[in-house]
């Protein structure tokens, strides 16, 4: 992990200190139980594990949770995100939870910090070798939130190994003119958007000289 991703996720446990803990979780047994929730509302937030975490997380807003709660989770969450890349929930459903607390109405402080968060998080992976998955996951991802993706696609353009990488990870799939996550069809504007930059003139320029084929 780079200092400045480090410094953007201590920046977000700073912008949510103002979320009080939840005294109490709703949810559905089925899908969190009695000691889970105990777990969730005794423990200090950044000593929740990924264990203590998954169920709640890949659960909210569906059957356990609310904003409030899930707003005060939110650091530990994406800071979980970050250093356990296999963990579950991927990145697309924490992103569709987060949009469903009304991110781009969010106070400014707690906005600009998830923002810087998603903006280290993009340069983390640019410099990161094979994270063609990830990167995939994490555009997409954005693309749930209806975050504009220009300027993170143009960034992606910068760096030809990742170019390839995101490149790769859809090929089989552009040749059918789709992309390969199942989750952009929560997002098809900017799945829409993704496929015409894939498709443009620059960007199957860069991905050739990329392969030294011009």
């Amino acid at each position: 992990m780079t200092s400045s991703l480090q410094h953007a996720i201590e920046g977000l446990y700073n912008a949510f200190s103002d979320v009080p803990r939840p005294r109490q979780v709703d949810g559905c047994p089925c899908c969190i139980d009695e000691k889970g929730i105990s777990t969730l509302l005794a423990k200090p937030l950044r000593d929740l594990s990924p264990d203590d975490l998954t169920h709640y997380a890949t659960s909210a807003f569906l059957t356990v949770g609310d904003v409030a709660d899930y707003l005060y989770f939110l650091p530990r969450i994406l800071d979980i995100l970050t250093v356990e890349p296999d963990w579950w929930p991927q990145p697309e459903i924490v992103t569709k939870a987060i949009g469903t607390t009304g991110y781009h109405s969010w106070p400014e402080t707690h906005f600009r910090a998830v923002s810087s968060y998603f903006d280290e998080m993009l340069n983390f992976l640019l410099i990161t070798e094979d994270s063609g998955s990830l990167l995939d996951s994490w555009i997409c991802a954005l693309g749930i939130l209806h975050v504009d993706l220009q300027p993170f696609l143009a960034r992606i353009s910068a760096v030809p190994p990742r170019l390839i990488d995101f490149y790769e990870d859809n090929s089989k799939d552009l040749a059918r003119g789709r992309l390969a996550s199942e989750f952009w069809n929560d997002a098809p504007q900017e799945r829409n958007q993704v496929l015409a930059w894939f498709q443009s003139a620059e960007t199957q320029r860069l991905i050739q000289k990329a392969y030294g084929l011009i």
